[in-house]
């Protein structure tokens, strides 16, 4: 029995090496946590680190850490997750936005919110990736982010997506000087 659970493991590490899968257990029910595996964006100010789903009832928590590698406050993300069945079809795409009040150079937890409208069944793998983050003064936008988190979750980790940087004319600067008019 132990010779069998050795090989097991050395398969999903070896699975896992490859970068392409998360090793999850078949026995986790619904409300246990599946691994997610993050594509990560050098190019993106934003990394998120330990990803794992649970389903409790019909709502889905996603907990992860997020790492703001910037010198800018960050305000909120755009996140795709793809579920993908054993055969490497698409089963499912969620794409939500979250607020994530994040100073610079820094991390912090946080309990994300997809709503995904189909249960998750225990062979399925979950890629997740970053469309936008919105910072205090830039919101960076990764062009064809599904698209590379497509092929990242085929093995195809050399597609990634071309972050494009803008200067965030919506949301009100923290320390902005509001001139004093008299008359």
């Amino acid at each position: 029995m132990n010779k069998i659970l050795l090989a097991v493991l050395q398969a999903c590490l070896a699975i896992g090496l490859a970068g392409s899968f998360s090793c999850t257990a078949n026995a986790s029910g619904p409300d246990q946590p599946n691994d997610v595996t993050f594509f990560d964006v050098a190019d993106l100010p934003v990394r998120i680190d330990a990803p794992k789903i649970s389903q409790s009832d019909k709502d889905f928590v996603l907990d992860c850490a997020v790492v703001n590698r910037s010198n800018e406050e960050l305000l909120g993300i755009r996140l795709v997750l793809l579920v993908i069945d054993t055969s490497g079809k698409l089963r499912g795409r969620i794409t939500w936005t979250e607020r994530t009040e994040l100073a610079m150079y820094s991390i912090k937890t946080f309990a994300f919110h997809p709503e995904m409208t189909e249960d998750l069944r225990n062979t399925d793998r979950m890629f997740l990736g970053i469309e936008e983050v919105f910072g205090r003064e830039t919101i960076w936008q990764a062009a064809a982010a599904e698209k590379a988190l497509r092929a990242y979750s085929q093995g195809q980790h050399d597609v990634l997506p071309t972050v494009r940087k803008f200067a965030n004319k919506f949301d009100p600067r923290a320390h902005a000087l509001v001139p004093i008019i008299r008359r």
